[in-house]
């Protein structure tokens, strides 16, 4: 784990602020070590010769070979000097907490060492119980130390332990009683440092004013990186991005820097900034799997979507579980990335319809572009321009034409041949609002020349294909207000809801019964008509043209309803739909 994460930001610089001071005496120690007499019931000559051995092993071979030894020694013995010599061993070595554990053995045996030599012992192992993450021995360690020496690095020492050991009131208690007049340099850099720390969780913005303090005496990375998290906290994302950033100037390959400044960047809304470093991280870690995903999003928000699709196309390639993921989660994580890939790569839609009304009729209440009934055929196709989108807003610009049928039977009347030509915006990123506008061409006698003017907005649950779901919710939401400014004038207003469930009938096959409502208010000049209808219905989907990077590109619906109506719409229909999506 970075030590940028753990709990107390040990830096080696940082680590050997003290323990250099007494160096000198520590060698001195360790000789002497040598010279001690043997416990009482062992062969004094022996445990000489013993040690007489390591000696030389340590001076030959070095403290790798010379460890297991030294330990052997110290346990026979039952003298502080040996166990401070094998601790000594095992900080040259790097094993914090063997280490940690020899200087406590040597703590056991405190009476036979002067004061010196007692209070380089409790810095030692207050050092090493941190570093080997041992928080109530470090405590232990640094509370002695202070209590010999009254020292006020001493003293702030034993203040972060108590916050390690999880006791962050007794830590700020005991930083107020520091005084800091015989602080300076980097010791009081780390006071500023603990200060803040121990209000992080619940006063981020005075915490991020003593890390400033921190910083301006001692520019570390790592300090840089926890005050960007404390702005964070603050709610004051660039100001946290700047900090992130400079921490990254000093640390440029920190994968946890890295991804904070990436993350940071996304919240900020600089997506190509996030981008480039998720790009450092893989370049750094190509493993993490889970970045790719992430670099692909804040591609899709950078508008690159071209790159964002092939990050996609990776992320499935190259994903492995995540720590705690299921296999059904991650397949349904996985289908999500394939859609991403289709939607990315997809420029144009079109769909094919043909619907059928019993009991339609000349006069019925209808949209104001389809015509006289709801008997008819048509299709739609669209295109999105790349220079006129970004992420999920921009212009489409689209084509459509239908042809209704004569009034009762299924019969086509090309005299209702309707076409039509217009450019829709979608605003808003974050919902399905469009506002469009459509000059309407007569293909027949019985069709319109005029402009038509309208904005929806709809919303869906359930609409895509689940690929590790028995059954899912079914919800769909539509609203239109559409205004025909010609001769004669044309108003409506439209909205119908649909709430069913989705069952999975085979492999991307689903049977969907629903429950439907629609109301539509119309205003044509000549009169004023309204309709309210509700009744059951169901929908048969199938998805298709699918590969392994991406989701079906095709879906075919065949729906069914049955709708009584309400109110001052007395009339009953049966209503059927075909249509193909692509």
């Amino acid at each position: 784990m970075s030590r940028y994460y753990n709990r107390g930001w040990i830096t080696p610089a940082k680590y050997n602020l003290r323990p250099r001071l007494l160096l000198a005496s520590s060698a001195s120690l360790t000789a002497l070590s040598f010279a001690v007499s043997a416990a009482a019931d062992e062969d004094p000559r022996t445990l000489d010769q013993r040690r007489a051995d390591a000696r030389e092993l340590l001076a030959r071979a070095g403290c790798e070979t010379a460890l297991p030894t030294l330990n052997t020694v110290a346990a026979s013995a039952q003298q502080a000097l040996d166990h401070i010599a094998a601790a000594e061993c095992a900080v040259e070595t790097g094993d914090a907490a063997q280490a940690s554990e020899a200087f406590w053995q040597a703590v056991i045996f405190r009476h036979q060492l002067d004061e010196a030599q007692r209070t380089y012992v409790f810095r030692s192992l207050g050092y090493q119980a941190e570093a080997a993450g041992e928080w109530s021995r470090a405590a232990i360690g640094w509370n002695e130390a202070a209590s010999i020496t009254g020292d006020p690095y001493d003293e702030l020492m034993a203040a972060r332990a108590a916050r390690l050991d999880g006791r962050p009131q007794s830590g700020a208690a005991r930083l107020q009683q520091i005084d800091i007049t015989g602080l300076s340099g980097s010791d009081l850099a780390l006071y500023y440092e603990e200060r803040a720390l121990v209000m992080a969780d619940t006063q981020p913005d005075a915490a991020a004013m003593y890390l400033a303090r921190a910083i301006e005496i001692e520019d570390r990375p790592y300090r840089r990186f926890q005050r960007g998290v404390l702005l964070q906290q603050a709610g004051q994302e660039r100001a946290a991005l700047a900090e992130f950033s400079r921490a990254l100037e000093g640390d440029p390959r920190n994968i946890d820097i890295l991804l904070s400044t990436a993350y940071s960047a996304q919240r900020a809304g600089d997506a190509d900034l996030a981008a480039d470093l998720f790009q450092r991280v893989l370049i750094i870690d190509p493993e993490r799997s889970t970045v790719r995903e992430d670099m692909g999003y804040a591609l899709m928000q950078a508008d690159r979507e071209d790159e964002a699709a092939a990050a996609f196309r990776a992320a499935i390639l190259d994903s492995s579980p995540r720590d705690g993921e299921t296999a059904d989660a991650r397949e349904q994580r996985i289908y999500r990335l394939r859609r991403q890939v289709e939607q990315l790569e997809r420029s144009t839609y079109g769909f094919v319809f043909a619907s059928y009304r019993d009991g339609s009729a000349p006069n019925s209440v209808n949209l104001p572009e389809t015509g006289p009934n709801e008997t008819q055929a048509g299709a739609e196709f669209g295109w999105r321009p790349d220079a006129l989108n970004n992420q999920n807003t921009g212009l489409t610009l689209f084509g459509r034409g239908y042809v209704s049928a004569d009034p009762g039977s299924i019969t086509l009347n090309e005299s209702t041949l309707q076409l039509g030509l217009g450019a829709r915006w979608k605003p808003l990123r974050g919902h399905d609002f469009y506002l469009s506008g459509e000059r309407m061409v007569a293909g027949g006698d019985l069709a319109r020349d005029a402009w038509l003017l309208r904005a929806s907005y709809g919303w869906a649950d359930g609409l895509d294909w689940n690929p590790n779901a028995a059954d899912w919710n079914y919800t769909t939401v539509f609203a239109d207000l559409a205004y025909i400014p010609d001769n004669p004038e044309f108003l409506s207003a439209y909205a119908s809801v649909r709430q069913g469930r989705r069952f999975r009938t085979g492999e991307r096959w689903t049977f969907t019964p629903y429950v439907t409502g629609v109301a539509q208010w119309s205003d044509d000049t000549f009169q004023t008509r309204e309709r309210l209808e509700v009744g059951p219905g169901v929908v048969f989907s199938h998805w298709f043209d699918e590969s392994e990077t991406s989701a079906p590109a095709q879906r075919l619906d065949l729906e069914m309803e049955y709708r009584f109506g309400v109110g001052d719409t007395d009339d009953q229909a049966f209503i059927a739909r075909a249509v193909w999506h692509f």
